[in-house]
């Protein structure tokens, strides 16, 4: 029994030296958690990703306000067109004034007002210009497109009914003619603004009665 003793009583006491042995060594073997530094979280910035210097905007310019246009004055087209235009509109006045009291035909009286009363204030444009230029209006009788003869108006103003509006239709659509070319010729030559855009309306509006007169005609066959 003492043999056991001795024996076994050394043993426990190595075991427990050999414990205590490798739990010191444990403790060596692991490293202790790295400090937390405030500089590791800062990424480091190399050269090449250093934010580039943004170059200088460059301010737009302010923009230069167009230079106003002088108006140009009438060269002898602008003076003839308005010339003759006018006392070709005191023609018109003369056809539809006969149409108001003879035309049989209610659209022959409704058609002769509309143009008396577009004519109306083209007169008094062109008579404020022709003051303007002391330029003279033509003479009645003097040559000019669509110009009726003084015996076709007196036919005309002889007649009443039917007659009439037949004769006035054809005698319109001379007339009307007329005033396109006056138109045409100022709106590809004249140098006066509002007198070519007098001629661009006169355009666009005659070529539309125009149609209706050579329309009417055709209803009268």
């Amino acid at each position: 029994m003492t043999t056991f003793r001795r024996i076994a009583v050394p043993a426990v006491a190595a075991m427990a030296l050999i414990s205590g042995c490798s739990s010191e060594s444990g403790t060596d073997a692991t490293p202790p958690p790295a400090a937390t530094s405030s500089a590791a979280a800062i990424p480091t910035v190399t050269a090449s990703q250093e934010p580039q210097a943004s170059e200088p905007v460059e301010e737009p310019t302010a923009t230069e306000e167009p230079e106003a246009v002088a108006e140009t004055g009438p060269n002898e087209t602008d003076k003839t067109f308005a010339a003759t235009l006018i006392t070709h509109n005191l023609q018109a006045y003369d056809l539809t004034g006969l149409a108001g009291t003879a035309a049989g035909d209610q659209w022959i009286r409704d058609f002769a007002a509309e143009i008396r009363a577009a004519r109306e204030p083209e007169v008094e444009t062109l008579k404020g210009w022709l003051a303007d230029w002391k330029v003279e209006p033509l003479e009645r009788g003097k040559p000019m497109p669509g110009l009726i003869s003084d015996k076709d108006m007196a036919d005309l103003a002889a007649s009443a009914g039917a007659v009439f509006d037949e004769r006035f239709v054809a005698l319109m659509i001379q007339h009307q003619k007329g005033a396109l070319a006056l138109a045409e010729e100022e709106a590809t030559g004249g140098a006066y603004g509002p007198g070519v855009q007098m001629a661009n309306a006169i355009i666009e509006a005659g070529q539309k009665h125009l149609k209706e007169l050579q329309k009417y005609q055709k209803s009268l066959k």
